[in-house]
């Protein structure tokens, strides 16, 4: 019984399959037909993605100056404000570099700081400099900012470092196969010798270029707001001085001047005093002669 149950179910199955692979059959026999040629369309070029150009950015030395006038009794406060908002940066942001100061008299104390600090925060220093000095009734009277780029400095540098590191590696490889004659080793050892101080040299000066760009140059200047009264005294004793010098030296122009036209002087007058006495002496001849004339021969 169960046998003929499964015999429909089986040539069922059959048939799905015969017809299965008829289908199968006739798909490969679609494909095996030439399908009709499609039109060629012309190749377009390849569209390339444009590619930045790489831009390097100028490496920059920047020297910050700063001066400012105040009252010369605040000029060392305000110049220990600056030291301390260095201190408060730390060594690695901030160093002093030398610090100085003059002050004969409170009125015209003058002091001078230098400083460097990170490039990155350069400007906000700076600022923060000119905010110590107001706190302290003082203002700034200049302040300027140099930059300097060093960029092909480093760029040649780095490139000579390249060129003296591939030479020292050729010279090496001929030391270490010991190609060459005796003479030839013995130029290829000294050679290896330049080409490494060399080498040394640009890195030393590499290192100190990166410095220069990392850390940047502050100079501060202080100068008192009023000046003393033994500083007017001096002015006025200097105009006087200066009064009797271009006196002194006016009258030595002009004694100059009279020893230089003195023979003309003296020339010019003995010949106008001459003239003088041959205009007097002819009237007293004509009269003679007229005299001299009207007598009875």
């Amino acid at each position: 019984m169960r046998l003929l149950m499964i015999l429909p179910i089986c040539l069922g199955l059959a048939a799905c399959d015969k017809v299965s692979h008829k289908q199968a059959a006739k798909i490969l026999q679609l494909h095996d037909v030439e399908a009709p040629a499609a039109p060629v369309m012309p190749e377009q070029p390849a569209q390339v993605a444009a590619e930045p150009i790489a831009v390097s950015v100028p490496k920059m030395v920047y020297v910050y100056r700063y001066a400012f006038v105040l009252p010369g009794t605040s000029i060392a406060k305000a110049q220990q404000a600056h030291v301390a908002l260095c201190d408060k940066l730390g060594p690695a942001r901030c160093q002093v570099l030398s610090l100085s100061s003059e002050a004969a008299d409170e009125s015209i104390a003058k002091a001078t700081l230098k400083l460097r600090v990170a490039s990155a925060i350069g400007r906000q220093f700076g600022t923060s400099l000119e905010q110590a000095v107001s706190g302290t009734g003082g203002r700034a009277v200049s302040r300027s900012i140099t930059a300097e780029d060093v960029s092909k400095d480093m760029s040649d540098t780095e490139a000579r470092l390249r060129q003296r590191a591939l030479l020292v590696e050729r010279l090496t490889e001929v030391l270490r196969t010991r190609k060459g004659s005796v003479a030839e080793l013995v130029e290829a050892e000294r050679s290896v010798a330049a080409a490494q101080e060399e080498i040394d040299q640009a890195k030393g000066w590499l290192t100190e270029l990166r410095g220069r760009i990392a850390m940047s140059t502050i100079d501060v200047d202080y100068a008192a707001a009023v000046a003393s009264t033994e500083h007017v005294r001096g002015s006025i004793g200097d105009t006087v001085a200066a009064s009797a010098s271009a006196f002194a030296i006016a009258m030595g122009g002009m004694a100059r001047v009279l020893i230089f036209a003195m023979p003309w002087l003296i020339f010019v007058g003995l010949g106008f005093w001459g003239w003088r006495r041959f205009q007097r002496s002819r009237p007293d001849a004509v009269a003679a002669y007229a005299d001299a004339s009207e007598q009875p021969s």
